[in-house]
């Protein structure tokens, strides 16, 4: 680093060229410029003759005398030079030992994808090292107080905080509109969650996400402690019980707040980071390697969705939760410290912080702020199918998808369904389509379409006039390019656009009978690159400073971020949460159209907030055994964001017919399904449910589908759970298993609830799967005799048949003892099976929530019942936690297993009368033909 002395010009401490001494100065005219002896113009020669006289004239002590002290005087003033020199190099040296002493790994980037050069990234202030590779970066923070914000001054109210900050003056602004003075907002909303809102007080009109936070009231238990630094402004966030260990700290260089330009850089406890993403990420746990992540949603690269929280889990077993609530164009850059650097291009910095303490907390403290998830209908559980290429009536063949082996609740017909594409028309490619519908309706299927927030120019809809469409820069209606032809867009945040809408759905219904919509393209997607126009030439908003990292120009596959929306919205602004703004405008409109039940609505795209309204279904997939691996972690990271109605297309939605392993990966695709909080098979080319596949191959299915169909009591009380609490409907391991450092990066196996452990076979032609098992007490849900309880990888035996899942001891899990046709047939003549994996210490617990699954409101009208059950070494009870008289559950109880027991029960007593009907294989007890009503509380004892 020795060669950048000279460099670093531009520090306003210190100035290293060198300068051309005075003696060696020249006039314009080349003469000597030295100054005069005396007071009389004489010539330069008779100056130095009267010297030298004088000089001679001198005795010699007057001599010596002399040049001792003309040689005193340039020793003092060299010591002077040289002291003003070292106070000058002082800062430097310490800055340069400073950026010396960093280690590679704790460097954090300083050159916000500019400085490309030794000479920009030097005149910021910063480190340079030219040979980093990679995304490394070349130009990095030394960790001073140079730049950023300091405390001036604070105010501490009961609710919180009020911090006034001012810029550090000490290194010159990167961007001209940095702001000089910033306020910081600290407020105290519950006892696990904290906010942090830093925003420029001298710009009201600054755009902020609208999403408001349900507050409430702190106690006198709150879980954090926060710290706050005065020199350089930044925020530490450590637990009350453990104040010496920080989670989040946010206190180092590097806040900068600019018109289209912010940053906040924030170390972390740990490395185990997930999160801050969408369909695209690459995985589960995030690789903290100089990784970018950009949030601009958009159909390259899948970037569906766009979610700034993050899921921290901290060295010592606990969890925590970070949030930046801002929709503008944003980069987020792990870093391997472990820091997290924050870039956004607008908006203000907003950040929320989830104590937990474990994961499971974190998740549901993170949706009680942005609204917890829906309830979907239990007939959204069901199978679903259908096909991009409907063409005629025939092709959606109801006589084959009513006489399928399997149960099947929804029929999918997607944009094959518009005669020339066009969005909302009555005018349908088919228009007996709706006699299919009937015959579905009667039979207690369901049909849904999809729509798009493109409207066709030449479609009877549009008109000119109509002010609920985007418009461009310059306030003309924005015109882009779909598939169909020129296009506008629907400005779901105009007033006018839900009346709009509700007018073009209900007429759209009336030509087909549809229960649920998909909302495709909705980032919204174009094949314009921002318009048929063009972007404007000069604008700041089409064309900043700053670019992301991996989508370096925000109009492509999208709008101009020029573009407006109603009220002086700019698109720059909205554009990441118009996908959440799309759904919660359908979402209520479909509300309005279909009065008298649920319905389901399913968004491409997503923000914070989307789940409350929508699933999130993953189409566009490949039919390979990666890219159903790759399924998990998606379905995974969608729970995490609030979404958990989410699922992948099974089987993939593009196939390869050259492809051996087709008819294996589609069996083992399903078998993975069961467990997929929402199910549907969606190929691009198929219109047949199952006529490509072998006898054996459909067998393989049904048996899949059918136990899926048994599973829904389990799978309804997780929705219940997760619409209520905010809970995950499907987890990690590491959320049960903080300790075991092995779960954190396993991704291949997830946990169904708290209760089951799946583990599918996601390679083709394998006779052993290779299993993790955490710490635990595991049964094999197929083979009773099959129990593990040391911890390791253990290889299991699997064949095509298998369903590769576990039980964890110490629950019990509820399913259906038969399945029929559909959702309601199953549900209302599915008499229950109860069975009970007892833990170690020979416990266990489960619980039941029912309605009849398509009423509105049934949990805020009471309409509903709730069960719970524990079990014991020598009995089982349940107890009707919340039964109203509006549900009428008539189904009954008929068997009872029950798993752990240590020996035989000689008697099975049920309301003191004794059980014959009982065996004991595999040390498994199993009680049949109880016939015990679910809405009554019983106790089965069984004694040895």
């Amino acid at each position: 680093m020795g060669d950048n002395i000279h460099q670093l010009t531009t520090l306003p401490y210190a100035n290293f060229d060198d300068e051309p001494s005075e003696d060696e100065e020249q006039d314009p005219h080349g003469t000597s410029n030295h100054t005069s002896l005396n007071a009389d113009h004489v010539t330069s020669h008779g100056r130095k003759r009267k010297l030298k006289e004088k000089f001679h004239s001198m005795t010699k002590e007057k001599k010596v005398t002399l040049i001792l002290a003309v040689a005193l005087v340039v020793l003092s003033v060299i010591s002077i030079v040289y002291a003003s020199i070292e106070k000058q190099q002082k800062p430097f040296r310490e800055h340069l030992k400073r950026c010396e002493s960093l280690d590679k790994s704790s460097r954090i980037d300083a050159g916000f994808g500019i400085a490309s050069s030794k000479t920009h990234c030097l005149t910021w202030g910063g480190c340079w090292d030219g040979s980093a590779i990679g995304n490394a970066p070349k130009c990095y923070y030394p960790f001073t107080n140079l730049r950023g914000y300091k405390v001036t001054n604070s105010t501490v109210k009961l609710w919180g905080m009020e911090i006034d900050l001012e810029r550090i003056d000490t290194l010159e602004k990167l961007f001209q509109s940095e702001a000089d003075k910033l306020k910081c907002i600290i407020s105290y909303e519950t006892d696990s969650r904290l906010r942090v809102k830093i925003f420029d007080p001298n710009s009201p009109d600054r755009y902020e996400v609208p999403m408001n936070s349900v507050h409430s009231k702190t106690g006198h238990r709150m879980q954090y402690i926060l710290t706050i630094t005065q020199d350089l402004f930044g925020f530490a966030v450590s637990r009350t019980h453990e104040a010496t260990s920080t989670i989040f700290n946010t206190t180092m260089e590097g806040l900068i707040f600019s018109d289209q330009f912010l940053q906040l850089n924030m170390r972390l406890s740990s490395s185990n980071v997930y999160g801050l993403g969408g369909d695209h990420q690459d995985g589960l746990l995030r690789r903290m390697e100089y990784t970018y992540e950009s949030l601009w949603c958009s159909a390259g690269g899948k970037r569906h969705g766009a979610h700034p929280f993050l899921l921290h889990v901290e060295n010592d077993g606990h969890a925590s939760g970070f949030l930046l609530q801002n929709s503008n164009a944003m980069d987020i850059i792990l870093n391997p410290n472990p820091a997290i650097t924050f870039r956004t291009t607008g908006g203000i910095l907003d950040f929320y912080i989830f104590l937990g303490p474990n994961p499971a907390d974190v998740i549901s403290q993170f949706a009680h702020k942005i609204g917890n998830p829906f309830l979907p209908p239990l007939w959204a559980l069901g199978y679903h199918f259908g096909s991009e290429n409907y063409r005629t009536t025939s092709d959606v063949n109801v006589t084959e998808l009513l006489g399928a082996p399997f149960p099947m609740d929804g029929v999918w017909a997607g944009k094959s369904l518009l005669k020339d594409k066009e969005q909302y028309a009555t005018n349908l490619l088919f228009t007996d389509i709706d006699t299919a519908v009937s015959s579905l309706h009667d039979n207690d299927m369901w049909f849904l379409t999809d729509t798009r927030p493109a409207v066709l120019k030449n479609s009877s809809l549009y008109k000119e006039t109509t002010p609920n469409f985007i418009r461009d820069y310059s306030n003309k209606t924005l015109t882009v390019e779909v598939e169909g032809g020129a296009a506008a867009l629907l400005d779901y945040f105009h007033p006018s656009t839900e009346l709009w809408l509700k007018d073009a759905l209900a007429n759209l219904r009336s030509s087909v009978q549809f229960d649920g919509l998909a909302l495709e393209e909705n980032e919204p997607t174009t094949v314009s690159n921002g318009s048929v126009t063009g972007c404007s030439l000069n604008d700041d908003l089409d064309y900043p400073a700053y670019t992301l990292k991996n989508i370096p120009k925000l109009k492509t596959a999208t709008i101009c971020p020029s573009a407006q929306h109603y009220g002086g919205l700019k698109h720059y602004d909205v554009h990441n949460i118009y996908g959440w703004k799309s759904s919660e405008v359908t979402k209520r409109i479909l509300s309005q159209v279909i009065t008298d039940k649920r319905t389901l609505l399913m968004s491409r795209s997503s923000y914070l907030g989307s789940g409350t309204v929508a699933g999130h279904f993953v189409k566009e997939n490949t039919a390979s055994w990666e890219e159903m691996s790759n399924s998990i972690g998606v379905m995974l990271n969608y729970n995490l964001y609030g979404i958990p109605f989410v699922g992948a297309n099974i089987c993939g939605y593009y196939s390869d017919p050259q492809d051996s392993t087709a008819e294996e990966l589609c069996v083992r695709w399903h078998q993975l399904a069961v467990f997929y909080p929402f199910m549907k098979r969606y190929p691009s080319q198929e219109t047949s449910v199952l006529s490509t596949f072998s006898e054996r191959a459909v067998k393989q299915i049904q048996a899949a589908i059918e136990l899926r169909y048994k599973m829904l009591p389990t799978l309804y009380t997780l929705f219940y759970n997760a619409h209520t609490k905010g809970l995950p409907v499907v987890r990690p391991l590491f959320f049960d298993y903080l300790t075991d450092s092995t779960t954190l990066s396993i991704e291949t196996q997830f946990m169904f609830g708290d209760s089951i452990m799946v583990a599918p076979v996601l390679k083709p032609g394998i006779s052993t799967n290779e299993v993790y098992f955490p710490d635990d007490l595991w049964y094999d849900y197929l083979d009773p005799s099959n129990t593990i309880s040391a911890p390791g990888y253990i290889s299991q035996v699997v064949n095509m048949d298998s369903q590769t899942y576990y039980v964890r001891g110490g629950h019990i899990v509820m399913s259906h003892l038969n399945t029929a046709n559909n959702t309601k047939e199953t549900n209302e003549k599915g008499d229950y099976v109860v069975d009970v994996y007892l833990s170690l210490d020979g416990s266990a617990f489960g619980e039941l929530y029912t309605d009849d699954g398509t009423s509105l409101h049934t949990i805020s009208h009471a309409e509903f019942l709730y069960v719970t059950f524990n079990a014991t070494m020598t009995d089982i009870r349940s107890e009707v936690t919340l039964r109203y008289p509006g549900h009428h559950n008539t189904n009954k109880i008929q068997q009872i297993n029950v798993r752990g027991l240590k020996a035989k029960p000689t008697q099975v007593i049920l309301k003191d009368t004794e059980q014959k009907d009982f065996t004991f294989e595999k040390a498994v007890l199993s009680v049949k033909a109880l016939d015990i009503p679910v809405v009554e509380a019983f106790k089965l004892s069984y004694s040895s």
